[in-house]
């Protein structure tokens, strides 16, 4: 009788062994697919983030949107001339306000192209022009601001310049540096003078406009 409760007992511990064995085995099983699982959604999650498409961090710099007020200055000054009926003074005054805004984006232009622009005036019209490899000088364009433009009927226009120019070569040239040939330009109609634009070595330009009714 004493070995049939021995032998019992001794099955019993085989069997509680083996079952707390079978636990241990789905445990494991059970935190080798959790480890196998955790894994892939890092694995993917690394993917996703290496092929998000990065942002732009990029801004306008200051040179950009200078450039575009003077495009909207000119666009305006040139609505103002077209459209609106201010008198022939008047007139005369936007379109020396318009060449100076031109000036001011061409040497833009100039600083940003690293290239030589010059600007041909006379009493009827003026365009910008550029130096190309052949030291020739062309018209950068025969549309938008840079396009030939013509100055109000009965326009008086006097250029002052120290430096001497040849035949075809603009009366104001503009370095890429933004310097520009220093000059005095004088606006009237008649015999009646209405402002003057001066323009610095330097670039700096000046506009004196006389204040008419």
């Amino acid at each position: 009788m004493p070995k049939l409760v021995t032998g019992m007992r001794k099955n019993r511990f085989l069997q509680q062994e083996a079952t707390e064995k079978e636990v241990q085995v789905k445990t494991a099983r059970k935190a080798n697919v959790y480890t196998q699982v955790r894994e892939r959604l890092c694995s993917m999650q690394r993917s996703t983030v290496a092929t998000a498409p990065k942002k732009s961090n990029q801004g306008f710099t200051l040179i950009e949107i200078l450039i575009v007020l003077v495009i909207i200055g000119i666009t305006f000054g040139f609505a103002l001339i077209a459209f609106g009926d201010f008198g022939e003074s008047r007139r005369v005054l936007f379109s020396a306000e318009q060449l100076a805004n031109t000036l001011r984006l061409a040497q833009q232009q100039a600083i940003l192209e690293t290239g030589t622009l010059g600007l041909r005036i006379d009493n009827v019209s003026y365009q910008v022009l550029q130096l190309n490899n052949n030291a020739q000088w062309k018209p950068i364009s025969e549309k938008g601001v840079f396009k030939m433009t013509y100055f109000p009927q009965g326009t008086h226009i006097t250029l002052k310049t120290n430096n001497a120019t040849s035949i075809g070569t603009p009366a104001i040239i503009i370095s890429a540096s933004g310097d520009m040939t220093p000059f005095t330009l004088n606006f009237g109609i008649k015999q009646e003078n209405l402002g003057s634009l001066i323009g610095k070595r330097n670039g700096e330009l000046q506009l004196n406009l006389v204040r008419t009714k």
